[in-house]
């Protein structure tokens, strides 16, 4: 049996010797071509069409399925669902009061040591965290989202992940430079500002790490996950795979500073103003 704490309103659950953040996991909405909406908690229905909604975010499964793929390549904490964690009926019951009827777990990136994580050096930790967040479309990775043990970074937080509206390489950059504007600048967009030689082949070694990820991998990924549309998210992440060099040279060219020149995004600079406004429509 674990120890449930409770601190300052936020809910931790310490087990041999880790402790994790107790988060509340919430359905996303369904959109249907009628124009009903209905919940992922309820019972499994067969549907004739269904569409995906701009909206579309699941905390738990999204965390999940970007975690499980991370693990190894980059450093990230670990997610698990309470199927995972051994629980009695009176933690669960516990849980559910302090958090919500569903619900699933954090670890702490203050429970890393660098020993025990892929990346020990910092500079090359951030950039396979550059390119991964690339991949699974992560634009809220900067300082709030993560922690520094013994200096080397560790990422959390990972929901903001997987959105649809950012599949496409030209809004994800646009959310990113959204984010920065309000506050939340991206450790991709940090990347490049301190950009070096070395850096470029820290770059081009992540990349062939991703470029690795077979199709098995992705689907057994996805489905542990338990996300809604499952088929939706295997083709996200293989349609990013299969593109991993191309759209880190894209990211590249809109936030690499030039000598002599302020720091504004070159995204209107790589493509014909038509051309861009018709990828991002």
């Amino acid at each position: 049996m674990g120890q449930i704490i409770v601190e300052q309103g936020i809910v931790k659950y310490k087990k041999d010797g880790a402790t994790y953040f107790v988060k509340r996991h919430f359905a996303p909405s369904i959109d249907f071509a009628d124009g009903r909406r209905d919940s992922a908690l309820d019972k499994p229905r067969r549907y004739g069409t269904k569409t995906i909604p701009e909206s579309f975010f699941s905390y738990g499964p999204i965390e999940k399925m970007v975690s499980s793929l991370g693990s190894g390549r980059v450093n990230v904490v670990a997610i698990k669902f309470k199927s995972e964690m051994d629980l009695d009926a009176e933690e669960v019951s516990k849980l559910q009061e302090l958090v919500g009827p569903d619900f699933y777990f954090s670890r702490s990136g203050w429970d890393y040591t660098p020993e025990s994580l892929p990346h020990r050096d910092p500079e090359i930790a951030l950039g396979f965290q550059v390119v991964f967040d690339i991949l699974v479309r992560n634009w809220d990775d900067g300082e709030r989202n993560m922690c520094v043990v013994q200096g080397v970074p560790v990422w959390f937080d990972f929901g903001a992940s997987l959105d649809p509206r950012c599949q496409n390489i030209y809004r994800f950059i646009l959310k990113l430079e959204e984010a920065k504007e309000a506050g939340r600048t991206s450790s991709i967009i940090r990347y490049f500002e301190a950009y070096s030689r070395r850096r470029s082949q820290i770059l081009k070694r992540a990349i062939r790490v991703f470029e690795g990820i077979h199709l098995w991998e992705i689907r057994a990924i996805v489905e542990g996950s338990m996300a809604e549309m499952p088929g939706f998210f295997a083709e996200y992440l293989a349609r990013n795979v299969s593109q991993m060099a191309e759209e880190v040279d894209i990211i590249r060219g809109a936030f690499l500073r030039q000598k002599g020149q302020s720091d504004v995004s070159l995204i209107a600079e790589m493509m014909p103003r038509e051309t861009y406004l018709r990828q991002t429509k």
